[in-house]
């Protein structure tokens, strides 16, 4: 059988800001990598609190912002990671980063060019409804206005899984669990679906958690592309100009995409072309829990047969079983056994002689699949 990572509370890093499904961390206008953010779950997240949304553990500094000037040809990145001759920080061009409530705003200014302003707003009060915004501005103040292009490099590392797969479904879709991921590099041209990204290979079984990624706002705002890469090689290329190849895994085992640390490290990267001669130059993405409630499950209570039973847990609308999952089984009001369902969804416990009165077998839920409850008893 196999284990999977814990979805237990865990004590969030300090600071930040959030709504109890979402946990966001923004560096401050004193620190490189001015308005630099990342997510955690928070402490009534279904998956468990602490658990990375985007990579860092409450730390800021590998999912950044890039803004074309095509006019200049110049490429203003948020942080210190310049990569080319025409590529220039903000943090120099910070005015201010400031956090209200459940959201960020961090503001730059080219002098003569252009203003630029980040949010980061965390909405809703349920893991259905919850919301992490993600809104950038490009306001042009000379006479002849000029186009932009804009690029999200967001590090993703769902559970503890810096390579996680994805998943493209329909717009307000849910993560499908047991149908096909891709772990190998792809480009998505002018998609109006969502994204999944979901933890795989560092949770064997069955996926623990997962988030779709899906462009906010005004409709006409889709991205130009959302590329699923490998961010260690994608973070070097010039914006806009990495090509993926659908043949290179970037997920598994066997993957020879890896980061410093030596961990498989694939993440997203989602590109605007915006002009902002008529108004404003605008673009936003979200992140949401996927799926907006668990999949409900099944538990079947197996007979009890000289102390020893087995359960099965289920997925109910397929019937499919569900392997990678803690049940508990108690008796005689104490816990019994803890284990870990197989490949067919079963556990066996074979310390439940407690007499007529039978047994009870619990599977406590997560971000995929909901809680549920058997009795079983004798032959």
């Amino acid at each position: 059988m196999t284990t999977i990572s814990g979805t237990s509370a865990a004590a969030l890093p300090p600071g930040g800001f959030g709504n109890g499904i979402f946990q966001a961390y923004v560096n401050g206008e004193e620190r490189p990598g001015a308005g630099e953010f990342t997510v955690l779950t928070g402490e009534l997240n279904p998956a468990g609190a602490g658990r990375d949304v985007l990579y860092g553990q409450g730390t800021p500094g590998t999912s950044y912002l890039r803004v074309l000037d095509v006019g200049t040809g110049t490429v203003y990145v948020q942080g210190q990671l310049i990569t080319h001759a025409e590529e220039v920080s903000l943090d120099p061009l910070v005015r201010s980063v400031r956090v209200t409530g459940t959201e960020s705003v961090t503001r730059w200014s080219v002098p003569g060019a252009f203003d630029l302003e980040q949010r980061v707003a965390i909405s809703g009060t349920t893991a259905a409804d919850s919301r992490v915004a993600v809104t950038t501005k490009v306001t042009d103040v000379r006479t002849e206005r000029q186009r932009f292009r804009i690029e999200y490099v967001w590090d993703t590392s769902v559970a503890g899984d810096d390579g996680p797969v994805v998943q493209l479904g329909a717009a307000g879709a849910s993560f499908r669990p047991f149908d096909p991921v891709s772990p190998t590099e792809q480009t998505f041209l002018r998609s109006t679906g969502d994204l999944a990204v979901a933890d795989r290979y560092a949770n064997p079984g069955a996926p623990t958690f997962a988030v779709a990624v899906a462009a906010a706002g005004d409709p006409r705002a889709v991205p130009d592309s959302v590329q699923y890469v490998c961010l260690s090689d994608a973070v070097f290329a010039p914006l806009g100009q990495y090509v993926t190849d659908p043949a290179r895994d970037i997920s598994g085992p066997a993957s020879d995409c890896r980061n410093t640390a030596g961990r498989t490290d694939s993440g997203l990267l989602l590109l605007w072309s915006r002009d902002a001669a008529q108004d404003d130059a605008t673009v936003a993405a979200s992140v949401r829990m996927s799926p907006a409630s668990p999949h409900p499950t099944t538990l079947k209570a197996g007979p009890l047969s000289l102390g020893s039973a087995t359960a099965t847990l289920t997925d109910t609308g397929s019937g499919r079983p569900v392997p990678g999952r803690t049940l508990v089984f108690s008796a005689g009001g104490r816990v019994r056994c803890t284990l870990v369902t197989d490949t067919a969804g079963r556990a066996t416990c074979d310390r439940l002689l407690t007499g007529l009165l039978g047994y009870d077998v619990d599977f406590a839920g997560d971000a995929i699949w909901a809680a549920s409850h058997a009795h079983g008893g004798l032959l």
